[in-house]
């Protein structure tokens, strides 16, 4: 795993069992072998997406490409590459044709966020096709970040970002992402205020299942 989630691709099956079908997003093609084989072995339908700093006419933006089929699977190792030859590590569309692709802008750690701490709009292009996820977990900018979506569309798609299994396990799933996210000279540090903190113990399975039974009831 790339050190955005604590569960091992075993663990997401496991813990997925009774969905439709796994919904899995990474910030490398590492993980998506491993996870295509335990899709087969189960027979759990995959949507893969490649999350990744992108260049659209001027800006640049953390982006989703979902694999619709093979052919997009193939895109998407096409997109890496194109990102990690670079020194910046980011992908220009346009250099790519998004066959068999579908572009998604997530909630957190977008432009759409970026938006909201620099005055003035950003010059992205997306595709028409392009969708936007919103997420609810008590985080500081949830709302704000909801209002801005609305200058985009009026569409957005309901979304949970899932990152560990239980609430319990937030403390542990700080260490770890700390850990896998050092930096050589700079020690972990959980008080710095931003969203790769996650500064909210709703990332999590049990706070998705909470939120399916409230909305049964």
């Amino acid at each position: 795993m790339d050190g955005r989630s604590s569960l091992s691709i075993d663990d997401i099956f496991e813990i997925g069992k009774d969905l439709d079908e796994i919904i899995l997003v990474e910030d490398t093609m590492a993980g998506f072998r491993k996870a295509k084989e335990k899709s087969f072995q189960l027979k759990k339908p995959l949507r893969f997406g490649l999350r990744i700093e992108s260049k659209l006419c001027g800006d640049s933006s953390k982006l989703i490409y979902f694999a619709k089929n093979n052919k997009g699977i193939d895109t998407l190792r096409r997109i890496y590459t194109n990102a990690f030859t670079r020194e910046q590590e980011t992908f220009k569309i346009g250099e790519v044709e998004l066959d068999g692709v579908q572009v998604a802008v997530p909630f957190y750690d977008s432009f759409i966020h970026r938006s909201l701490h620099n005055f003035g709009d950003f010059s992205i292009n997306l595709p028409d096709d392009a969708i936007f996820f919103e997420e609810s977990n008590r985080h500081p900018f949830d709302y704000q970040i909801s209002r801005a979506i609305k200058k985009w569309t009026d569409k957005a798609v309901s979304a949970k970002s899932i990152f560990y299994k239980n609430k319990e396990d937030f403390s542990s799933f700080q260490w770890y992402k700390s850990v896998c996210n050092r930096k050589q000279g700079k020690a972990p540090e959980f008080h710095n205020p931003n969203l790769e903190d996650f500064c909210s113990d709703e990332f999590c399975w049990e706070s998705y299942q909470n939120k399916i039974r409230y909305a049964e009831i």
